[in-house]
């Protein structure tokens, strides 16, 4: 996707607006969006607010916030402590909270500033109260006086010294309000909002009121502890960027629901188990934008079904889910019977990832219509899949015969070179990999795999990867420029494959290495990336669209978990399509709960001696039975407990009501070694000036030191991808636990 053209629609989409909200209908739905505006700009772009605030506030790493809100807009406030100084470290507290901490040195002190947002209720109105502490830890030998120099708009909460003795540290607190939830009531007098908490109380309640939100969906629990934080951020975030019930995309630029994002975003939360908000979710779907949007409307109807099994709720829906439907057939007016002329990558052409959707949209409305019994519905939908599939592969394999290619083109009429998927660095060459969705979401409504769309997969990223001019393994490419948003999303095609299974992790991991432009916030399109004051690691040096883009977010979440556990339409759960041959190192697991099934929550545990990969079910049972298929098992299974092993597809098919098998492999994983790990400088580079220490000699003595001479606890793993930020695989191992120095970086 290519942001700049979305920009170049906004005019248009502000009219649209403008019918909207005088109640004129587009695409069958009535849009209440809120008028667009300018917003910051700056490359280190975060959002701190509350679920469903309208106007969350832009925040930079400098501990600065730009409030947008009516009534404040424009208004941005900091601190004057912060010096910009040569090291600095920014991330979101315990790890995934939206609270976003600045840590820096200045006058050998540890100066922390930390924001998050909370909402309050001041005279029967809610309010979104942003909450900061400037904390200042002393570890010189003599008293240091440091002023936090608040923007004079904050509200203080306690009074403290700026003189600070040795050895000490004075908290400074303060609050502001932000955002009054698209309302127009007066903002809270400063004695009330004062009189509502102070900063602890306050920072309770709002952990409080996320973890119990992140408790509605899955959990994960993986050796990159960096991918879990991720996935709870990334939820958290769409929820703060979100303006009531509708999921805005960002809140600088891309404030508003774009058609085809809007789908991935409801599917994706829906399969990570947030059902509470479900139906609102669903009732904002519309098309007015990209005709993928309207071919791929049914299918997360299809999917809400598929997890709740609410029949009732989708049958009182479904004359408009069969109106999108039929637009598919009227829609096929391309060449040899594919989709339409669109601009579904921001240039006008007759893309693959049209023709796909609409595959998609007939598999998804075919199950709703197998669901609610109506059969005459289902046989309209198998015979129209069945029409356009054959003129897909037709028109592709058209292309492919008369110009010699072994990938798939994203235009069903000519070679990506004659279009902008040749663009160099131009991500766009993986467009069907994601937001045609036939290869693997297709595969989990049944479409079975044939033609070149399937035989050509994996070749299309063998061919994407290799035409990549400059850059390291892992990104697909910007628009064009070093990568995007959807740098792990472009991995989901993969599953369906055989080479290519973990790149959807793998993706997401170089994201978090090399293109983070804030604590778990990506642009867009990234065009460029480079060392800055913040480290560990490179970030987005500039960047378009918008940061944080929740539609590639909630993207890389669903890549991550569908790499773990998914669901058939069939109700078998596969479990292990995309886990990478390191998480079987020895003593490494893999584990998911409260995963949405047809039924209830399920969970799956991934454990391994090397030989040996064993896995544990727990939850509900999938009525489909169980598929355990991880890349390392092609070809490698000597033998399983139970089950049918289809060894040359690395397949080990459960019946229903199995909870446990153990798989010994042919060979095990092996890991090539990378080097050993600079502990001292990883420890400095996460801000940690004293460096390492070992307080005994054993592998898990090793310790971090803070600039006051704390010692903390460190992670190894992060450690080497520290060091090796372009190789995805990277992780650690010792040796001999006795052996401190033991420690040594590998990749599989």
């Amino acid at each position: 996707m290519k942001s700049i053209q979305r920009r170049r629609r906004r005019a248009a989409w502000l009219a649209a607006v403008v019918l909207a909200t005088s109640g004129v209908a587009l695409g069958g739905q009535v849009i209440d969006t809120p008028p667009a505006q300018a917003s910051p700009t700056q490359v280190d772009s975060a959002v701190i607010g509350w679920e469903g605030d309208w106007w969350a506030s832009m925040a930079h790493r400098d501990g600065s916030f730009d409030i947008q809100a009516d009534g404040k807009r424009g208004l941005k406030v900091g601190f004057g402590i912060y010096n910009n100084p040569a090291g600095m470290q920014w991330s979101n507290a315990e790890g995934y909270l939206p609270a976003l901490v600045t840590q820096f040195e200045r006058d050998n002190s540890t100066v922390t500033i930390t924001n998050f947002g909370d909402k309050v209720t001041v005279g029967g109105n809610d309010y979104v109260a942003v909450y900061s502490r400037v904390s200042v830890r002393n570890h010189d030998s003599v008293a240091r006086t440091l002023d936090p120099a608040p923007s004079p708009q904050f509200l203080p909460l306690n009074s403290a010294p700026n003189t600070v003795a040795p050895g000490q540290t004075v908290n400074h607190d303060y609050v502001i309000a932000t955002d009054r939830f698209g309302n127009t009531y007066p903002w809270p007098a400063d004695t009330s909002l004062i009189a509502a908490g102070g900063y602890d109380a306050r920072y309770s309640h709002m952990k409080s009121y996320w973890n119990g939100r992140l408790a509605g969906i899955a959990q994960i629990d993986l050796p990159d502890t960096r991918l879990v934080n991720a996935f709870k951020a990334g939820f958290i975030y769409t929820n703060i960027v979100k303006d009531g019930p509708r999921l805005n995309v960002g809140e600088n630029e891309y404030d508003r629901p774009f058609d085809h994002d809007l789908i991935g975003m409801v599917v994706s939360l829906i399969q990570q188990g947030e059902l509470v908000n479900a139906k609102d979710y669903l009732q904002t779907l519309f098309h007015d934008q990209y005709p993928d949007a309207a071919y791929k409307y049914s299918w997360p109807w299809a999917v809400y079904l598929q997890k709740t099994g609410d029949t009732a709720y989708v049958s009182a829906n479904f004359t408009k889910i069969r109106d999108f439907a039929r637009s598919i057939v009227t829609s096929a007016t391309g060449p040899g019977g594919t989709m339409k002329l669109s601009p579904a990558i921001d240039h006008d052409g007759y893309w693959t990832l049209d023709s796909q959707s609409a595959l998609v949209g007939l598999l998804a409305y075919k199950y709703i219509a197998q669901r609610l019994g109506n059969t005459t519905e289902v046989n309209w939908a198998t015979a129209q899949y069945n029409t356009l599939f054959t003129a897909v592969n037709n028109q592709l394999q058209k292309v492919i015969s008369a110009n010699n290619l072994s990938y798939i083109p994203c235009s069903v009429t000519e070679p990506n070179t004659r279009n902008a998927c040749g663009q160099t660095n131009n991500a766009n060459w993986g467009s069907m990999l994601m937001f045609g969705r036939w290869n693997w979401d297709g595969y989990l409504f049944g479409a079975a795999q044939s033609g070149p769309m399937a035989s050509l997969l994996d070749s299309t990223y063998d061919y994407g990867f290799a035409h990549l001019s400059g850059l390291p393994a892992h990104t697909f490419g910007g628009y064009p420029g070093y990568s995007t948003s959807y740098n792990a999303a472009y991995g989901e095609a993969a599953l369906a494959g055989t080479k290519y299974r973990s790149e959807g992790i793998y993706a997401y991991e170089f994201m978090i290495n090399n293109t983070q432009s804030a604590p778990f916030s990506w642009w867009e399109g990234i065009p460029t990336v480079g060392t800055t004051n913040w480290s560990p690691g490179t970030h987005a040096t500039s960047g378009s669209g918008s940061s944080p883009h929740m539609w590639g977010q909630t993207n890389a979440s669903k890549v991550l978990l569908d790499s773990l556990i998914a669901e058939k339409s069939n109700g078998q759960a596969l479990v292990g399509r995309g886990i990478p041959n390191e998480w079987l190192s020895s003593g490494r697991q893999v584990s998911i709960t409260n995963y949405p099934i047809a039924g209830g929550r399920m969970g799956a545990t991934v454990t391994s001696t090397g030989n040996t990969v064993t896995l544990n079910l727990s939850g509900s049972t999938p009525s489909g039975g169980v598929q355990f298929s991880l890349p390392a098992f092609i070809g490698n299974i000597a033998s399983a407990t139970t089950g049918t092993v289809d060894n040359a597809k690395g397949e080990v098919t459960l019946p229903s009501g199995t909870t446990n098998v153990t798989v010994t492999l042919s060979t095990a994983p092996t890991y090539k070694q990378l080097g050993g790990i600079n502990l001292d400088s990883y420890c400095k580079s996460i801000g940690n000036a004293g460096g390492v220490i070992t307080d005994g000699n054993t592998v898990n003595d090793w310790k971090c030191v803070t600039g006051s001479g704390d010692r903390i606890g460190l992670s190894v793993n992060e450690a080497c991808a520290w060091q090796y930020p372009y190789n995805a695989a990277a992780f650690s191992k010792y040796t001999d636990v006795n052996d401190r120095f033991s420690w040594k970086c590998y990749s599989s």
